[in-house]
């Protein structure tokens, strides 16, 4: 027993002089990395536990709007981010697009970084960036689509947006954009509902999203494909240039949407049908039920807001605007643009389509 006893004191006195040297060690380095750049050091700390709380957080409802161009997403966007705990971006894929139009290479990263892109990586970039956004990463994103005049379209970057076309006077843009960036992270961090309007990206790459966001609810938004084209060739897209081309083309993608919303729909049942023209005819009654079934909440000041965008009569000539004087008005105004034999054709390329979505030949 004795002897126990002495081999224990033996190994406290050897061990605690090199454990006291081990911590001292320790400290010592620890201040010495600490005094390499403490602001860099603070700012790394930050992103990393952002990120990770992001990344971690169980309760984000991740909204995506998925339609196509001239179909009524603005509309619905703009309803939906009314609600005061939400966090909405408008088209956050278009600066992508542009760049890859402009056959861009290389996209520049927040965090300094260089991504190398090729003409067929649109879909698949889109899909990471979507992923970065509503994990409120900010940084991995590229420089222009965190700089995009876009981002004015959205109730909550305004502030942060405001911001960079300020600083980017006095400094280079990416200095901007990093001074400015807490900004945005805190209001996508801060908000419950992160909600983004897609047009540029079909229904098949949602599926990513859904198996990764167990609350992440798609609106796929659709409308009838004859007031979406000439709603297009109102932009200057000549439709009647080859009509049977033009239809064949949007309604392949409208059909494969559909498809895929049925296909994906039976394993995540988290595919949200929602008609323009219902919204557009009974504005209140379809947004209420569209805040219900997301979660949001639907108050005096959201409606008061959808009337101001359907029904108050203001007159706006802003065709990619969402405000309309009679949205009623709108959703068949497209009725006369086409004579009977143009029709014919629309029916015969889209009528598969319009018959499975429930829109009538007139």
């Amino acid at each position: 027993m004795e002897s126990t006893r002495r081999s224990l004191r033996i190994a406290v006195l050897t061990v605690g002089p090199i454990l006291l040297l081990v911590d001292v060690f320790m400290l010592h380095n620890s201040k010495k990395h600490r005094m390499v750049d403490p602001g860099l050091i603070s700012t790394e700390y930050r992103e990393q536990i952002s990120k990770k709380n992001s990344l971690l957080t169980t309760d984000i409802h991740p909204i995506i709007i998925l339609s196509t161009f001239r179909s009524g997403s603005s509309l619905t966007g703009d309803i939906l981010q009314q609600d005061k705990d939400s966090f909405y971006l408008y088209e956050p894929l278009n600066p992508l697009n542009y760049l890859m139009y402009q056959n861009i290479t290389t996209l520049h990263l927040v965090n300094g970084s260089v991504q190398p892109i090729g003409i067929h990586d649109f879909n698949k970039v889109s899909a990471n960036i979507l992923l970065s956004l509503i994990t409120c990463d900010f940084t991995s994103l590229d420089v222009n689509t965190v700089s995009h005049g876009f981002l004015y379209y959205s109730n909550r970057s305004v502030p942060y947006i405001t911001c960079v076309d300020r600083n980017k006077r006095r400094t280079t843009l990416l200095s901007a954009i990093r001074k400015c960036l807490p900004i945005l992270i805190e209001a996508c961090e801060q908000s419950t509902h992160r909600i983004f309007k897609i047009v540029r990206l079909s229904m098949d790459w949602m599926e990513r999203l859904l198996e990764k966001f167990p609350k992440l609810v798609v609106v796929h938004l659709i409308r009838d494909p004859r007031p979406i084209q000439v709603s297009r060739d109102n932009l200057g897209a000549n439709i009647f240039k080859d009509l049977r081309k033009s239809f064949q083309e949007l309604c392949d993608l409208l059909s494969w949407n559909l498809f895929f919303e049925s296909k994906l729909n039976n394993t995540y049942n988290r595919i949200v049908r929602l008609y323009y023209e219902d919204l557009a005819l009974y504005p209140f009654r379809t947004s209420k039920w569209l805040y219900n079934i997301l979660g949001l909440h639907y108050t005096s000041d959201v409606h008061a807001y959808v009337h101001h965008l359907t029904r108050a009569g203001i007159q706006n000539d802003c065709s990619t605007c969402a405000i309309r004087a009679n949205s009623s008005a709108h959703a068949y105004s497209w009725r006369g643009f086409f004579n009977a034999s143009q029709l014919n054709t629309i029916q015969d390329v889209c009528g598969n389509y319009m018959k499975a979505v429930g829109y009538i030949n007139s």
